[in-house]
């Protein structure tokens, strides 16, 4: 019976060895996936505010468009259109010589 009391003690340093090994294993991956938390946390966190600079930005860009559109249909409506006097003149005196170049040529 003297030799099983060391036996069992022998079995029972092994188990515990055993245990604080799988512990040791089970606390060495704790730690990672807690470290990756917060690499995803701050990652997800630099995510977030670049889709609110993209967000402003393109709320920014909408607001200038509607401001352009607005602009062009007030131009369009007072009849100078997309054309400035000058430009609206110059093109009036061009087709006006070419109609008459095609009345010469008739």
């Amino acid at each position: 019976m003297a030799e099983q009391q060391p036996e069992a003690e022998a079995g029972k340093k092994s188990d515990l060895h055993h245990l604080e090994e799988s512990l040791q294993v089970v606390w060495e991956k704790a730690r990672r996936v807690s470290e990756l938390l917060i690499r995803l946390k701050e990652e997800n966190k630099t995510l977030q505010q670049e889709e609110q600079h993209l967000r402003s930005e393109l709320e920014r860009r909408e607001l200038d468009l509607q401001r352009v559109r607005k602009e062009l249909l007030q131009l369009q409506s007072n009849g100078s259109g997309m054309f400035s006097k000058e430009e609206k003149e110059e093109l009036t005196t061009r087709i006006k010589e070419l109609i008459g170049k095609i009345n010469s040529r008739l």
